[in-house]
This record gives C-alpha cells, sequence and structure tokens, in this order.
C-alpha cells in the first residue's frame, strides 16, 4: 500500500504573498481550514502521516488542528516562505525512499477523489506511462520510455496555462479515472517519491532561496528531452486548485465544493 507522507506549511499572518484574493469571500484563516479539510477528507482509507509545518501560527489556527487526530504540529517563527521551505524539505529529504511525499502549501482545495485517483494512477504507472520507441513515435525516441523516469504529480491546473503563449506539445495519458498531462512548470506543491525528492534536493534548496517556482521547474522537469530529468503531471480534470481568485482550476465548481466543505466545518464548530 502507498504510504503518504503530507507536509503541509501554514502561515496565517500573511493574506497572499502576491496580495490577491481568496476566492467566494473567504480571509486566509478561512482558506487554510476549508483546505485543511478538504485534505484531509481526501487521504481517507489511504496510510498517510501529516505535519503540519506552522510559521508563528495563531491561537485560533493551532486549536483547529488540535481537533483533528494524528497530525503532528511543528510551530516556530521562520518569517519567510523561504525558511519554512527548506524546513519542509529538511524533514521529506529524511522519510524513506519508496514512500511519496506531498509538498504542499496552505492554500490549495482538494477534490474528494483526489487520493484515489492518484494511488489508481501511482500503482499501474508502468502500464499507463509506458512509451515505445517505435520509429513512428518520433517523441519517444527522443525522450525514451516516460514510465522509467522519476515522477511528480501536480494535482492543479492553472488557466494562463491555455494561453497562446503556453500552448505547446505535451504527452497525454490515460488512467481509469481522468487523463494526465505532462507539464513543465509548478509551484512548490508536488507529490514525489522520496528517493526523487533525494535525487533532485540540490535543485529543490536552491529553488527555495526566494522561493523560486521557476527554479525548480526549469531544473527538474522534462519537455522533449529527459536525461537527468522528471517526467510531470498533472490531471485533467485538475483535482485541487490553488485558492486564489483568478487561478482557479477550470471546469470544476469550486464554489459549490467550498460551500460544502465550509458547512460541514460549521456543522462541527470549526468554521
Amino acid at each position: 500500500m502507498i504510504k503518504y507522507n503530507v507536509l503541509i506549511r501554514v502561515c496565517d499572518k500573511v493574506e497572499s504573498v502576491h496580495r490577491a484574493k481568496r476566492p467566494f469571500g473567504y480571509n486566509k484563516i478561512e482558506t487554510i481550514k476549508l483546505c485543511f479539510e478538504s485534505l484531509y477528507l481526501s487521504l481517507k482509507g489511504c496510510d498517510y502521516r501529516i505535519v503540519v509545518i506552522g510559521d508563528d501560527l495563531s491561537i485560533e489556527t493551532l486549536n483547529f488542528f488540535k481537533k483533528y487526530k494524528n497530525i503532528e504540529v511543528l510551530n516556530e517563527n521562520f518569517g519567510s516562505a523561504s525558511l519554512s521551505l527548506k524546513k519542509q524539505l529538511d524533514i521529506a529529504s529524511e522519510i524513506p525512499k519508496d514512500e511519496w511525499v506531498y509538498l504542499c502549501e496552505d492554500d490549495y482545495f482538494h477534490d474528494i477523489h483526489a487520493f484515489e485517483y492518484l494511488s489508481e494512477l501511482i500503482n499501474n504507472r508502468y502500464t499507463y506511462l509506458k512509451t515505445s520507441k517505435k520509429k513512428k513515435n518520433l517523441y519517444s525516441i527522443l525522450s525514451g520510455d516516460l514510465s522509467m523516469k522519476p515522477l511528480i504529480i501536480h494535482l492543479s491546473d492553472y488557466p494562463d496555462r491555455y494561453l497562446p503563449h503556453w500552448i505547446r506539445p505535451s504527452y497525454i495519458f490515460l488512467s481509469k479515472f481522468c487523463h494526465w498531462r505532462q507539464i513543465i512548470n509548478t509551484t512548490h506543491t508536488l507529490l514525489l517519491e522520496s528517493k526523487t525528492l533525494n535525487k533532485f534536493i540540490k535543485e529543490f534548496y536552491l529553488s527555495s532561496i526566494g522561493p523560486s517556482d521557476s527554479k525548480l521547474s526549469e531544473k527538474v522537469y522534462g519537455k522533449i528531452f529527459f536525461i537527468n530529468k522528471a517526467l510531470c503531471l498533472s490531471p485533467i480534470k485538475g483535482l485541487s486548485t490553488h485558492f486564489t481568485e483568478d487561478v482557479l482550476t477550470p471546469q470544476v465548481d469550486w464554489e459549490k465544493l467550498s460551500k460544502n466543505t465550509a458547512k460541514g466545518l460549521k456543522d462541527k464548530g470549526l468554521l
């Protein structure tokens, strides 16, 4: 059975790094609660561990996490996203090599089926991602068998990636529940095996300076060539969304899903 190690960085002092508004009228603490609850519910039935890496969290947020069972909270005064990301990487690098690590930020809302779909893909990756080197398949001649490449998964789908300047050839794979599209850019919220993280640990630490998503993407993800690179996939439709206005994963009613989650939290006295 797949073991998921969920390492989530949480900061309730900063509303948004880029000053973007939260959707549907929620503030940052409400966003943290909604996103965590959605993640927690999506992990039902999985073998998992959750570590919350808090940056000087408020009493309200700390009390919220205390309501959940088997959650480890590390609350320190980092004072920057860069330092909390480095802490996250320190913890992740010590996880057994065959376990999966979910590096997560506190403002990603998850579909209830997220980890069900992920587990199905991971368990069948060598079938779904296998690519032939036959002469008619030019891209596979260049890339090699992608099922044998390190795999990284980004659960969200950003609408700006469909604008003209971002459109480019990419691999599409079919699993039991959805399609998966090769992508070449992500944030620092992603899922990968611990051995994959450690293969690229130098690049991850370098990308924590800033932090810089672009440094991570440029150094780690394959495009056409995959020598010393990883294959990065995103589901279609996206299984999570960055809970910020203007970048919500398209074709999903996130307002309805978030309101249902909010109702559940209110019924439990957590929102």
